[in-house]
């Protein structure tokens, strides 16, 4: 092979291992993404029992079960039904404060309740033997 030919060569490798590399992320972020939809859609039929099960064993270790329910009891039912839900920012994380390093994605919706006009919902999830599990929801 001509010596002129190999950047033209290692240029095009490059970029299809750029490309595999950033297929491989998307597919992460959807299935990021569809656990926490999946997650909040649970909370909006109040089903906070199967809500719990899709939380990270990290998060039900360090928050404990009737706290979590008092949590989301106290901020959830008061608002009304979703009227509309949008997805806001996606931003990946090493670490997360108070939490053991780790593969951590928050995603945040913009929300509106039937009661609350104006709601950012954030759903951080954690790694879990290769799945995305719920770590904390936050409601503003």
């Amino acid at each position: 092979m001509e010596k002129r030919f190999l950047p033209i060569l290692f240029t095009l490798l490059l970029l299809s291992f750029t490309s595999i590399n950033c297929f491989a992320e998307q597919q992460t972020d959807l299935a990021a993404i569809v656990a926490a939809e999946k997650f909040v859609e649970t909370l909006d039929k109040s089903e906070f029992s199967v809500a719990w099960n899709q939380t990270s064993m990290v998060n039900q270790s360090y928050t404990g079960h009737p706290d979590w329910f008092k949590k989301i009891l106290a901020a959830r039912p008061s608002l009304g039904q979703v009227v509309s839900r949008s997805l806001e920012k996606l931003s990946r994380h090493a670490s997360w404060v108070g939490l053991p390093d780790g593969d951590y994605l928050r995603i945040s919706f913009t929300t509106v309740f039937l009661n609350k006009a104006d709601s950012l919902e954030t759903v951080v999830l954690v790694k879990e033997q290769g799945i995305w599990m719920v770590s904390s929801y936050h409601l503003r």
